[in-house]
């Protein structure tokens, strides 16, 4: 069979980008031939979704323009990541979506997921991550895509129904969005693991690539919103416990600024050296889901702090594996620990065999969906 995946190519984050590899992977796993869209949503392309956040259209136009001059070197380092190790169809992305449905036709089933292909605030309620390009021969699969909000715009909401509706299978990635598909269409869907949860330990270290620039142990920071407490916690850590603190993040201005010879700035790093960093550490420091999901595939010693964009799945994934002891709580310091690995990789594997029987059921060529 012949899937194509339509979720968030082009994306500077690291893990947007991985899980959108790891589903590739884990669909050409099951025996079938994957290919990403390489669909570049205009809403997202312009970074409309970070524009509620300038205080006026200047200054986000000045923004844009100073971003894309400090980090265009990791822009062309994601770019190349994505062009050596994912099937992308066409090479070059599109933004326009009337092209969708001929595209479209390539595909026996086309997928939608992971990440928040569904939240309208990221995606401007694009419907085409609700596959409505696909015609009736194509199957539509969801596999764990993420509203991101807890209630969607009527309008927006009307169209989702019916577009729902026409799915041969739904999976979502949290119980918010379980409720938001049974209250739509009034069908219960099950919740599945993240992808890049899919592939085993060894399949990532494959692909990884040296980061040379750092001598001895560190601890790796690495956020998706800072966090001045847990940056002041995990530098006085690494003080005290004779490490480097490598932050993940930033461009060259934080290198000359740094005065600190305790914390060191990984900046422009790809994917491929981000894992490296990860699975090379000796203690991890984030806020981040996939900062923690890939502590928990290399089995790290990490530290957890919870904030409000990312409680809902991060709770659920340390409680599920029975790390709930990783979670850093506001009032208390960094001390060295030992994750406790043994549940956490018989519930893992637990949660691997059910996510991939769904993706396998929802691919089987010999049964009628619907």
């Amino acid at each position: 069979m012949k899937v194509g995946i339509l979720t968030f190519p082009n994306s500077v984050s690291y893990g947007a980008t991985l899980q959108m590899y790891a589903l590739c992977r884990a669909v050409e796993r099951l025996g079938h031939e994957a290919e990403a869209i390489n669909y570049y949503n205009v809403f997202m392309k312009a970074e409309l979704h970070c524009k509620s956040t300038a205080k006026s259209e200047k200054k986000y136009r000045c923004k844009r323009i100073i971003k894309s001059f400090l980090h265009r070197k990791l822009y062309r380092k994601f770019a190349a990541f994505e062009k050596d190790v994912i099937n992308l169809f066409p090479k070059k992305s599109f933004t326009d979506k009337a092209l969708l449905p001929e595209i479209g036709t390539r595909y026996d089933a086309v997928i939608c997921g992971s990440d928040q292909v569904w939240n309208p605030n990221i995606t401007g309620g694009d419907l085409s991550y609700f596959l409505n390009f696909c015609g009736q021969t194509t199957r539509r699969v969801a596999y764990a895509p993420s509203f991101g909000v807890e209630i969607l715009p009527e309008a927006l909401k009307d169209q989702a129904r019916e577009e729902l509706k026409l799915f041969s299978e739904i999976s979502v990635r949290e119980v918010q969005g379980q409720a938001l598909v049974t209250d739509m269409i009034g069908r219960e869907v099950p919740v599945v693991i993240d992808p890049t949860m899919l592939l085993e330990r060894e399949e990532w270290e494959k692909i990884e690539v040296p980061y040379r620039k750092i001598k001895g142990d560190y601890i790796l920071y690495f956020t998706v919103k800072s966090s001045h407490r847990l940056f002041q916690k995990c530098r006085d850590f690494a003080k005290k416990n004779g490490l480097t603190m490598v932050v993940v993040g930033g461009n060259f201005l934080k290198k000359i600024k740094n005065n600190d010879p305790t914390v060191q700035y990984a900046t422009c790093i790809s994917p491929a050296e981000w894992l490296w960093l990860i699975h090379h550490a000796k203690y991890v420091a984030t806020n981040s889901f996939h900062g923690t999901a890939f502590s928990i595939i290399f089995e790290k010693d990490f530290y957890l702090e919870l904030s409000a964009a990312t409680n809902s799945r991060l709770i659920n994934i340390v409680r599920i594996l029975a790390l709930e002891n990783q979670i850093l709580s506001e009032e208390a310091d960094m001390i060295p620990t030992k994750a406790d690995y043994k549940m956490a990789r018989e519930n893992m594997l637990r949660l691997q065999e059910d996510s991939l029987s769904y993706l396998k059921n929802a691919l089987r060529e010999d049964v009628n969906h619907g």
